[in-house]
């Protein structure tokens, strides 16, 4: 039996023993053990093809694969397992991306090997014909046709999209000589033997690696995300360990150089990295890893078995010189009204700033408070948990609205229809309970469940 199949035993068996008690209802997260950043997102034949990284075995970083989920709509989702793996002792699926091509589903995927203090890193394709098991596993570049500037062996998560009749596939990396982030482009006629094209950056906000690109064209502009390792913070940007931004601008394929406009952190939370846009969809969506590095996994201290989570798919618009987001509207299908005075524990609420003033949720031993004091801010302090934060918006909104997304361990706030987004993970039990207090008005809650 392979080490694909023998993970996949292993799953079957061991996520009936996970404690549920802070599972997420309509986010996506493994069955059992470590989840991390997503990868290979696509749309598929009629089906969402949801991968990321994965350790089934235990609750932190191990020999890396790809799991696998599927989803008609982005808020239901099934368990599939592990897709992608490799069988040598050393050798580890570390992250990358998909798209339709070859008769099926190609992916690009980092072959992370480490023996003893020596590590490599290098551009994979595997093929799938239905998405549920990757095989055909070929080297598809030769990191020595990098320039000589860049990092040969920290060059990872190859994602790629097809431009006319070219495929391009970015890919993070390392200046050596500055010691600052970059993102390699690769390209090719076909899906293999890619040749080195150009890169772009360093950027600041890229901090000492680039990790995780991933590009879409949005209402006419060239879009990147990317994330960045260590990026010291600056004023109210960059407090978490690692950072993820949009690249915004004209990015011109031929000439290998983009016209940056702005660059600007999508999350303000402690709990959102390593996004990535759906390959295969028209509209540009994106889902980040609803986690951080360094900080504390409750479900991991408590031993429930299980760490991690992806954020709700996220919308993206370009207007007024700006990127909005906002949850996919396939949710709005789950919406309902609860019961008088009752706060669900999976919630839709929606209500309007109109000067300083809180809203408070609370519960048996816990809460959060979103609230405006010249800026939009969400506390998790006192959410049960022992990373809390006060985590802020760049702007100052004496007037906005407020869209806050519960789950059972999860917050989304989404302010001024979706200019700014502040994420976190929350741990409160017991019935919930909504206090308001100052300029707050317009509250409106429903509940998130059933497909309506």
């Amino acid at each position: 039996m392979n080490e694909l199949k023998k993970a996949n035993l292993y799953i079957s068996k061991a996520k009936h023993t996970i404690n549920s008690k802070y599972r997420l209802n309509y986010h996506l997260m493994p069955s059992v053990g470590w989840m991390n950043d997503p990868n290979g997102l696509i749309y598929f034949n009629g089906k969402y093809h949801l991968y990321y990284q994965f350790n089934p075995y235990d609750t932190h970083t191990g020999k890396m694969c790809w799991g696998h989920a599927v989803s008609d709509d982005l808020v239901s989702y099934t368990d599939c397992g592990v897709a992608l793996m490799h069988e040598g002792e050393h050798e580890r699926v570390f992250s990358g991306g998909a798209i339709e091509a070859d008769g099926g589903i190609t992916a690009y995927y980092t072959l992370h090997i480490e023996e003893g203090a020596e590590k490599t890193e290098e551009v994979f394709k595997a093929r799938s014909l239905d998405g549920n098991e990757f095989t055909e596993h070929v080297k598809v570049f030769d990191n020595n046709d990098l320039p000589e500037n860049i990092s040969r062996t920290d060059f990872r998560d190859p994602c790629p999209v097809k431009i006319g009749d070219m495929y391009y596939v970015f890919v993070g990396g390392k200046d050596v000589t500055l010691n600052k982030g970059v993102i390699i482009v690769l390209g090719g006629e076909t899906t293999d033997n890619l040749r080195y094209k150009f890169y772009l950056g360093p950027y600041y906000e890229l901090g000492d690696m680039g990790e995780c690109p991933s590009y879409f064209k949005v209402n006419g502009k060239d879009v990147l995300l990317a994330s960045g390792c260590h990026v010291h913070d600056r004023g109210n940007d960059f407090k978490n360990t690692n950072s993820s931004v949009f690249i915004v601008g004209s990015l011109d394929f031929e000439r290998g150089a983009m016209q940056v406009d702005f660059i600007k952190e999508i999350d303000k939370g402690d709990t959102f990295y390593a996004p990535q846009f759906i390959r295969g969809e028209d509209k540009p969506i994106m889902i980040g890893w609803f986690e951080m590095w360094d900080k504390p996994y409750p479900t991991k201290d408590a031993g429930h078995g299980w760490v991690g989570a992806f954020t709700v798919p996220r919308e993206l618009t370009y207007s007024d010189g700006d990127v909005f987001q906002n949850p996919t509207e396939s949710l709005n299908a789950y919406l309902y009204e609860p019961d008088a005075d009752e706060v669900p524990k999976c919630s839709d609420i929606r209500f309007e700033f109109f000067g300083e003033g809180a809203l408070t949720v609370e519960g048996a031993n816990g809460k959060v408070v979103i609230g405006n004091d010249g800026g939009v801010y969400l506390d998790t302090i006192h959410s049960n948990n022992s990373f809390g934060s006060i985590r802020r918006t760049n702007g100052s909104y004496s007037r906005c609205g407020i869209r806050v997304l519960l789950d059972v361990s999860g917050i989304e706030v989404f302010v001024d229809g979706g200019r700014e987004v502040i994420s976190s993970r929350i741990y409160i039990d017991g019935d919930y309970r909504i206090r308001t207090c100052g300029g707050v008005g317009g509250l409106k809650i429903k509940g998130i469940g059933g497909k309506q």
